[in-house]
C-alpha cells in the first residue's frame, strides 16, 4: 500500500515510481504512533479493570488500600544483610574495608569496561601476533578478577562469600574463564568443541549490573514478570488452538497451489492441526498474512481428494478470521507480555 501511494500521480494517469515520497511519512507515523498509543490504552484498561475487581473484593475489610499495602510490604520484606568482621583490629576487617570501599568497586568497574573493549577488538583475519597479544591481555584480566575473588573470600569468609548470589556468579565466571584459558593452551582434541567457554569472558559484563541500582531494578522487574509467563503461554495456546480448529473447518478443503499466486500450498495450509498452527504462527509474525487471507476467500478451487461436493471452497469470513487473529496477536498478547 505504501509503494502504491508513493507511486500514485493523478486521476486517470499511470503510476510513476517515487512520485510522492512524502506520502511515506504518513504510513511511518501511523504505524509508529497508532500501535504505541493503542497498546498502552488497551493495557491501561486491563490494569484498571483488574485493580477495580481487586478493590471490590476488599470492600468488606476495615483496612484501607494503603494500610493493606503497608502490611503486605512488612510481611514480604526481607532485610538486607551484609557481613562485617567483629574485630576491627584484625587483618580481615582491614581487608573487608578495602573490598567494600568505593575506589575498589570503581576499579573493578573500570577493569570490566576495559575487558569489554578488548573483547570487541578481535576480528577475522588478524595476525598471529595480534591474537597472541589479545590472549595475553585476557589472561591478565582473568588473573585480576581471580584476585578480586580471593580478596573477597578473605574479607567475608568462605561461607559468607558464597551466600551472595553475585559472588557466586563472579566465582563461576572466573572459574569458567580459567577453564577457557587452560583448554585454549593445552587442549588439542578436535573432536569436542569447547568454544562455548568463551562465553564466560562476555559474562563479566553482567557484573556491571551489580553497581547500577536502576539497572538492577529493571532486571529484577524483568525476572519477576516471568511469574506470569505460564498464564500468558496458556492464553496464547488457547488462542492458537481455537483459531486452528476454526481454520481447519473453514479452509481445510482448499486446493494446494492450484491458482497462480495462491499462498495456500503444501507448506502453508489448514489440512492438519499442526500445519494450521504453523500457518497461524507465520501469520502472527506478520509475514504476508494478507496474502493468506486473500487465498482463503470464497470462489477458490476445492481439493478433489477432500470429498467436498461443493464446486467452490473458501469463505468471505476469512476477512473477519484473519483480521481478528492479527488483532489479538498484535495487541492483546503484546500488551500482556509488555511489563
Amino acid at each position: 500500500v505504501l509503494k502504491h501511494s508513493v507511486d500514485a500521480t493523478y486521476e486517470n494517469q499511470g503510476p510513476s515510481p517515487g512520485y510522492r515520497m512524502e506520502m511515506s511519512i504518513f504510513y511511518v507515523v501511523y504505524f509508529v504512533v497508532f500501535p504505541f498509543f493503542f497498546v498502552n490504552i488497551f493495557v491501561a484498561l486491563i490494569i484498571i479493570t483488574f485493580q477495580e475487581q481487586g478493590d471490590k473484593m476488599m470492600e468488606d475489610y476495615s483496612l484501607e488500600k494503603n494500610e493493606r499495602g503497608c502490611i503486605d510490604f512488612a510481611i514480604n520484606a526481607k532485610p538486607l544483610t551484609r557481613h562485617m568482621p567483629k574485630n576491627k583490629q584484625s587483618f580481615q576487617f582491614r581487608m573487608w574495608s578495602f573490598v567494600v570501599s568505593p575506589p575498589f568497586e570503581y576499579s573493578i568497574m573500570g577493569l570490566i569496561a576495559l575487558n569489554t573493549i578488548v573483547l570487541m577488538m578481535k576480528y577475522n583475519g588478524a595476525s598471529d601476533t595480534y591474537d597472541k597479544v589479545l590472549k595475553n591481555i585476557n589472561i591478565v584480566f582473568t588473573t585480576l578478577f581471580f584476585m578480586e575473588c580471593i580478596l573477597k573470600i578473605i574479607a567475608f569468609g568462605v561461607l559468607n562469600y558464597f551466600k551472595d548470589a553475585w559472588n557466586i556468579f563472579d566465582f563461576v565466571s572466573v572459574l569458567g574463564s580459567f577453564t577457557d584459558i587452560l583448554v585454549t593452551e593445552f587442549w588439542e582434541n578436535n573432536f569436542i568443541n569447547l568454544s562455548f567457554l568463551r562465553l564466560f569472558r562476555a559474562a563479566r559484563l553482567v557484573k556491571l549490573l551489580r553497581q547500577g541500582e536502576t539497572i538492577r531494578i529493571l532486571l529484577w522487574t524483568f525476572v519477576q514478570s516471568f511469574k506470569a509467563l505460564p498464564y500468558v503461554c496458556l492464553l496464547i495456546g488457547m488462542l492458537f488452538f481455537i483459531y486452528a480448529i476454526i481454520g481447519m473447518q473453514l479452509f481445510g478443503n482448499l486446493a494446494l497451489g492450484e491458482e497462480e499466486g495462491s499462498a495456500i500450498n503444501e507448506h502453508n495450509n489448514f489440512r492438519t492441526f499442526i500445519m494450521a498452527l504453523m500457518l497461524l504462527f507465520r501469520s502472527a509474525t506478520g509475514e504476508a498474512w494478507h496474502d493468506i487471507m486473500l487465498s482463503c476467500l470464497g470462489g477458490k478451487t476445492c481439493d478433489p481428494d477432500s470429498g467436498n461436493t461443493e464446486p467452490e471452497c473458501g469463505s468471505t469470513f476469512a476477512y473477519t478470521y484473519f483480521v481478528s487473529f492479527i488483532f489479538f496477536c498484535s495487541f492483546l498478547v503484546r500488551g500482556l507480555i509488555k511489563p
